[in-house]
């Protein structure tokens, strides 16, 4: 079984650090922002293998290409995979009880290399 190499767009990076500031500053809970964001870093990681087992996204209906989503807790990690290249790159975070929000996508996958490396 070969890996995969993950990689954020800045989009996904965005929200990760807007929750992450949320949860910190907001419901002034800076030990749990800090438990939520190693939870994020490990499905991050945990996406260099079997990528796939994570079901399709309610945005998969909206865009040319598939996005699959990882539960964790409350939010959804959206993400794609490129098989030819064996990325999977990340490309948004919601909460699960917020609708799917296509436009906050990028278009085509092919405008994903211009992002950020993880």
């Amino acid at each position: 079984m070969s890996n995969y190499a993950v990689e954020l767009t800045d989009a996904a990076m965005a929200a990760i650090a807007t929750q992450a500031e949320y949860i910190a500053v907001e419901a002034q809970a800076p030990l749990s922002a800090e438990s939520w964001l190693a939870k994020i870093w490990d499905a991050v990681d945990s996406l260099e293998q079997s990528p796939r087992r994570a079901g399709k996204a309610e945005e998969d209906a909206y865009v040319e290409y598939e996005v699959r989503r990882l539960v964790i807790g409350t939010h959804l990690l959206l993400f794609t995979i490129d098989d030819d290249r064996q990325k999977v790159w990340i490309i948004g975070l919601r909460h699960g009880h917020r609708l799917p929000r296509p436009g906050d996508l990028p278009v085509e996958p092919d405008s994903l290399d211009s992002y950020t490396d993880f």
